[in-house]
């Protein structure tokens, strides 16, 4: 018998993971816990990988992050070649580089 997979918590949850906006040097961590619970959960889909990461920000912050064209888009067309694909890591950069000292190679410049 296979083990059940563990379910995201809801939004209000004691064990969701949390991030202080007013700390943009803990962005990481936050997306590196999210990150343990989508394996955890089994969720592999970029799109709602994309989906929790928001839903567990205030919503000032949600507005922002949902906001960015990486968040919508799946795909976007180069020239005329075949489209790109936008994934969960491609928008989790978007979401970093808006946080001057999030990105753990420019932190402490």
């Amino acid at each position: 018998m296979e083990p059940t997979a563990q379910r995201m918590p809801p939004c209000n949850h004691f064990s969701v993971p949390k991030w202080d906006e007013a700390k943009p040097r803990e962005l990481t961590q936050y997306f590196k816990e999210l990150e343990y619970l989508f394996r955890n959960c089994g969720i592999a889909d970029h799109t709602q990988m994309k989906e929790y990461t928001a839903r567990y920000v205030t919503y000032d912050t949600a507005e922002t992050w949902t906001s960015l064209p990486e968040f919508a888009a799946t795909t976007v067309p180069i020239g005329d070649q075949e489209a790109a694909a936008i994934s969960y890591e491609n928008w989790k950069e978007a979401v970093i580089r808006l946080y001057p000292g999030a990105k753990e190679s420019t932190r402490y410049m």
